[in-house]
């Protein structure tokens, strides 16, 4: 498949003289398709992202959208093009759910132009996606955290992406609403087209949702593939430096990454002698 996004050797990271977070990044964003971002705490998953973003200059490298380079185009070219959502909370704010994800026409609007009534369809189109109808109107500071990363993909999608990245948009959230989620997820890629990267730490939730996986560890992109290519126990043990089990999901047979056995200390009255 002809990527819609593609890094090409690039190296990431932040002030001058310190050494880079990564080097000889080499990673393909088919659209359509669904990108896990892996690997442990400080990998640089999240540097990657705001690389692929246009928000970090890389070191070295390149980032294509669509076989462009995105440095040698305006950053408001990119920003309507590409979308990402970190992680960030609503900060006290007064405004509403629809206040808030009518904030994403900026990159088409700028800040000062009034809404016309094409960019309101497609405000009301991104409620619609990420099922914030219904709530429109209520305050953002009355939200729950899995609302508030609905309302944050909305604003995203309010930007008309063409490439979404989002950085762990399932992170302190409960069962219920990890899957809402990443079902969303789902939907933008494989029904709307969309190129989508988004980190993740729960290695399951990768093998579930993901067409692709990209591990991250020791400074560079580790391995990259399918699912059942990259969640192995080899590489997963490399990567973050402990032994793993992987077997298969009873139904749809992908790879499940499990613990090791728990080791138990064999008590004096165990003692089967």
């Amino acid at each position: 498949m002809t990527p819609r996004l593609r890094a090409e050797g690039l190296a990431c990271g932040y002030g001058r003289g310190l050494p880079d977070v990564l080097t000889g990044i080499d990673l393909d964003v088919p659209a359509g398709t669904v990108v896990a971002l892996l690997g442990p705490n400080g990998s640089g998953k999240t540097t990657l992202l705001r690389t692929l973003a246009r928000l970090l200059t890389p070191r070295a490298g390149t980032v294509r959208l669509e076989g462009e380079d995105v440095w040698k185009r305006g950053r408001a070219w990119a920003h309507r093009r590409i979308a990402i959502a970190l992680q960030d909370d609503p900060g006290g704010a007064r405004l509403t759910i629809e206040e808030v994800v009518r904030l994403g026409r900026a990159a088409h609007r700028g800040w000062w132009l009034p809404m016309t009534a094409d960019d309101e369809a497609v405000v009301d189109r991104a409620l619609e996606l990420a099922r914030l109808t219904p709530m429109r109107r209520r305050s953002v500071d009355a939200l729950s955290a899995g609302e508030w990363q609905r309302v944050t993909l909305a604003r995203s999608l309010a930007q008309e992406p063409r490439v979404l990245l989002l950085d762990e948009p399932t992170a302190h959230l409960d069962w219920n609403y990890q899957i809402e989620i990443l079902d969303l997820v789902d939907r933008l890629a494989h029904d709307e087209g969309l190129a989508v990267v988004v980190s993740l730490h729960d290695l399951n939730q990768a093998s579930t949702w993901a067409d692709r996986v990209a591990l991250l560890a020791e400074g560079s992109l580790l391995a990259h593939g399918e699912p059942e290519a990259v969640l192995t126990p080899e590489t997963l043990a490399r990567a973050y430096r402990c032994p793993v089990l992987v077997d298969r999901h009873p139904i749809s047979g992908a790879p499940m990454v499990l613990p090791p056995p728990r080791r138990r200390s064999l008590r004096a009255d165990d003692d089967p002698a």
